[in-house]
């Protein structure tokens, strides 16, 4: 008998206090993706406050990853799924 390894692919938006650089987005992004599950985060360059993040929600959950991106010294509140 074979086991699928089932995947619920979802995002979140990410609002931050402050606008990232795009320096600052890059390593903000680079560490984010080391968290298990996450398929991407980007922003709309009209919008830099609003980070969006798609992840498998079998293997994180949004606020693991709204805590990884506070954790880089970053304001910031989960404000849609």
């Amino acid at each position: 008998m074979q086991h699928s390894t089932a995947q619920q692919i979802t995002d979140a938006m990410i609002h931050t206090g402050e606008v990232l650089s795009e320096s600052e987005f890059k390593i903000l992004s680079d560490r984010v993706h080391r968290g298990e599950g996450i398929v991407s985060l980007s922003r709309n360059p009209h919008t830099p406050r609003f980070l969006i993040v798609v992840y498998n929600a079998t293997r994180t959950f949004s606020i693991a990853i709204l805590n990884a991106v506070r954790q880089q010294g970053y304001q910031a509140s989960l404000i849609g799924i």
